[in-house]
């Protein structure tokens, strides 16, 4: 009995191991970074099939859908290039003449990003921005407002969103960019 569940086991280990060795290794082509002036930052990078950080580890089926966490709320979402959606999400994604919106609802939040060269504004839950690129780098700063349930003042203060690699492109993957920004952003 002992050699038998010796050998399953090992058995078991030799299976993963192959398993393991044949999921190449995640190599990111485009990532989010936003910061905030109080020193609160969060991050996500993405390739054509994930996105991982902090706060998001999504996973893209051959079929298109997605799976995996997002900001605390685990998600399976269907749909294709400009639309996803599943339990209490439902999330739009439009391209046209380098501008990417993201727009829908994302756990009872509302999204609403635009992003292009020269701005990020919209709102996102019960937070507002309205960041505008310099020259240089693809780096957003501005403001931005939150006023959350029992406050009565809204929070303010300066941020910034930095886009790297195809995140920064003239036309991003859509998907990509909108899932690390509703994974990134403040709500």
């Amino acid at each position: 009995m002992r050699t038998l569940s010796s050998t399953l086991l090992l058995a078991g280990a030799l299976f993963a191991s192959r398993a393991l060795a044949q999921e190449p290794a995640f190599q990111p082509q485009g990532e989010v970074r936003f910061y905030s002036t109080g020193g609160m930052g969060s991050g996500a990078s993405f390739d054509d099939t994930r996105i991982v950080g902090p706060d998001v580890n999504l996973t893209r089926r051959e079929d298109g859908s997605w799976a995996g966490d997002i900001a605390g709320q685990d998600v399976n979402l269907v749909g294709g290039e400009s639309r996803l959606s599943g339990p209490q999400v439902n999330l739009n994604f439009k391209q046209k003449s380098g501008k990417t919106d993201v727009e829908g609802l994302f756990y009872g939040q509302r999204v609403r990003i635009s992003i292009d060269p020269k701005k990020l504004k919209g709102r996102y839950g019960s937070c507002s921005f309205d960041l505008s690129r310099g020259r240089g780098p693809p780096v957003y700063r501005g403001d931005v407002g939150c006023l959350h349930e029992g406050q009565r003042l809204p929070s303010a203060g300066k941020a910034g969103v930095e886009l790297i690699g195809e995140a920064a492109g003239e036309k991003p993957p859509a998907v990509q960019l909108g899932l690390a920004l509703v994974a990134t952003l403040p709500r």
